[in-house]
């Protein structure tokens, strides 16, 4: 990796963590990170892709609400329906308002840096203290700063204090030298102390991580230091976690940032950097809701047939959907398929779906509940010819997820060793997104589909390692179908959890 372009991806995306840092996770590694590995010739282990996480990587189209902290906007497939029933596609989208300057508490922060030995390759400490220099130095005077770093020992680099004129800064940045291994959890633990002792009520309590590798001293069991770090978390310290390169922990990352109510980035690009950069120039994100859950209540002869991020069919009858909080100018999209049974033509009531949330601002419990219909219709049109994927917007979240879904099918395939039917599987999954990028022009699914080409050439290798020939088409790849794990037992108390 390109050490100078690292710098940037890093000081870009501290400055979203820092947008969202009293905002729930904004977690959206898995797309990064299946990138990452696909470039560089590997498989993408199916437990980093998180198919929730991986749709809401990609920038929505939402209206943004005006008298509530969220909107709730309902979007079907296609608004008419055959009589003799079929396939129904609903769009759920969660949108809060833009960030208000009146909205931005200042900083109680602690950075957490890792200055273990592989910091020091390819000079990618040097780059990262300056980036380190540029990102503090925006900050404002009143905010309070720790700087703290770990490699077999901790150290409080520099003790919490206001960034003031900030020409503090500099000195304690440069002192961090890399070396050592990788006592994440002392670190960890001692940047929660600093921001502890200077705890605020009125303040954004914040501790940023930021890691290459994998705790290898001290306390290394994931599971202790999630423990630790929750009980921060409890007490109002939340935590954002910045993965580098690809020897770090993802699953950790990804836990210690959404039970920290904080943004998880994994940097690779030059494309993540300016994704960063783009949300980070709308403004600085606060938390504004909490407890954010959808409950679907379907209608009597309408079957949900899968959820955004659930494994298996969810259960029959209302389910509640737990989502991520959100903070200011955030969004997210939850996708329901559903099977509508034959009935009578005119408006046909498909489901009630209720937003719950508490207003962090306002402290108060909200609800939006909003009716959804579908036109049944006897039209020829909706017959044979009925396309349940009609609305482009709502395709086009349709297709981003059948790639996720198709991507964790692949790395199944791979390990049982079915290389033909993985190699075959990407083929698909491209010529899906080339067809809908066609529709919508967006350069994302045209810059997606050359990816999955690219995975294709290394699945290829495989093919031809177990066949003796490459993997052969006939140019007409045909639509993909959905991937939903193994069926899963129903739960007895009805919650879901998407990821």
């Amino acid at each position: 990796m390109n050490a100078r372009k690292l710098c940037a991806w890093v000081v870009l995306s501290i400055g979203l963590l820092i947008g969202l840092s009293a905002c729930a996770a904004s977690v959206d590694t898995s797309k990064s990170r299946s990138r990452s590995v696909i470039e560089s010739g590997g498989i993408v282990p199916v437990e980093e892709l998180r198919v929730a996480e991986y749709l809401n990587y990609y920038e929505q189209h939402l209206p943004e609400p005006t008298n509530t902290a969220v909107g709730l906007d309902l979007r079907l497939g296609n608004p008419q329906a055959p009589v003799t029933g079929g396939e129904v596609w609903l769009q759920a989208g969660l949108q809060t308002r833009a960030a208000r300057p009146e909205d931005i508490a200042p900083l109680n922060l602690a950075l957490v840096i890792d200055r273990s030995g592989s910091m020091g390759e390819a000079g990618k400490m040097s780059y990262l203290k300056q980036s380190l220099q540029v990102f503090l130095r925006s900050l404002a005077a009143n905010d309070r700063v720790a700087i703290v770093a770990y490699d077999t020992h901790t150290e409080v680099v520099a003790p919490s204090r206001e960034v003031g004129d900030g020409q503090w800064i500099a000195a304690a940045i440069d002192r961090i030298q890399p070396g050592g291994s990788t006592n994440l959890h002392g670190g960890l633990m001692l940047g929660f102390q600093e921001v502890d002792r200077n705890f605020d009520i009125r303040r954004n309590n914040r501790v940023i991580l930021l890691t290459d590798g994998i705790a290898n001293v001290g306390v290394t069991d994931a599971g202790q230091i999630a423990a630790d770090a929750r009980a921060y978390n409890d007490r109002g310290i939340y935590l954002s976690t910045i993965g580098l390169g690809r020897d770090f922990n993802d699953a950790l990352l990804s836990r210690l940032a959404l039970q920290g109510q904080g943004a998880y980035h994994f940097i690779d690009s030059a494309e993540e950097m300016d994704k960063v950069f783009r949300k980070d120039a709308l403004g600085l994100m606060q938390k504004v809701a909490s407890d954010v859950s959808l409950i679907l209540r379907p209608e009597p002869g309408v079957q949900v047939l899968g959820l955004t991020g659930y494994e298996g069919q969810p259960p029959a009858g209302p389910v509640e959907i737990k989502l991520r909080d959100m903070g200011t100018g955030d969004s997210q999209i939850l996708l329901v398929q559903m099977a509508l049974a034959p009935g009578g033509s005119g408006l046909r009531r498909l489901a009630t779906v209720e937003l719950h949330y508490t207003d962090i601002i306002a402290q108060r419990a909200e609800l939006i509940a909003l009716p959804v219909f579908v036109d049944a219709s006897t039209d020829a049109s909706t017959g044979a010819g009925y396309d349940p994927l009609w609305d482009v917007e709502v395709l086009r979240n349709v297709t981003i997820q059948r790639s996720a879904e198709g991507l964790k099918e692949i790395s199944r395939l791979y390990t049982a060793r079915r290389y033909g039917e993985a190699w075959n599987l990407a083929y698909e999954l491209e010529g899906s997104l080339r067809r809908v990028a066609a529709l919508t022009g967006e350069v994302q699914m045209l810059t997606d589909a050359d990816l999955m080409r690219t995975y294709q050439t290394t699945l290829a290798r495989w093919v031809e390692s177990q066949t003796g020939r490459p993997p052969q088409t006939d140019g007409n790849p045909p639509a993909p179908r959905f991937y939903r794990g193994l069926p899963s037992a129903t739960p007895i108390v009805p919650v879901i959890e998407v990821r």
